[in-house]
């Protein structure tokens, strides 16, 4: 499946360089402290002029992340954060002003299925995803 929304940050960044200027690039896990606590989080980044937003998706054994980034990731799934609330996270946030892209494992976006991942993040009004074990 070909999802046609990464121009959506490429048309972003591009917009910034024609002002002289470099892009704001701000990243907060999903779930931590809370589902609507990083929703609140990332609005306010977003208020605050981040240009463009990282959502991340909390793993069980994400290696390639640092320690805090580690910890947040467990205390949001210890608080219950699934796959299901990146996508309606990406939902609340998305037409702020700032692209959304969610950062996570492959794994699971395997589980989720790819194409039904794609689509809904899509749909949810993701531009997309990065996927750094890949």
């Amino acid at each position: 499946m070909t999802v046609g929304v990464a121009s959506q940050v490429g048309a972003h960044l591009d917009g910034l360089k024609a002002q002289g200027r470099a892009a704001l690039i701000g990243y907060l896990p999903v779930g931590y402290p809370s589902v609507p606590g990083s929703i609140t989080a990332v609005r306010t980044m977003i208020d605050a002029g981040v240009d463009v937003v990282e959502l991340g998706m909390p793993y069980s054994d994400p290696v390639m992340d640092g320690p805090i980034i580690q910890r947040a990731a467990d205390a949001a799934l210890r608080g219950g954060t699934r796959v299901r609330d990146t996508i309606a996270a990406v939902e609340q946030i998305s037409g702020r002003g700032a692209p959304v892209l969610v950062m996570t494992y492959w794994n699971l976006v395997l589980r989720y299925g790819v194409e039904a991942y794609a689509r809904d993040l899509a749909s949810a009004g993701g531009a997309g995803l990065i996927t750094p074990d890949l």
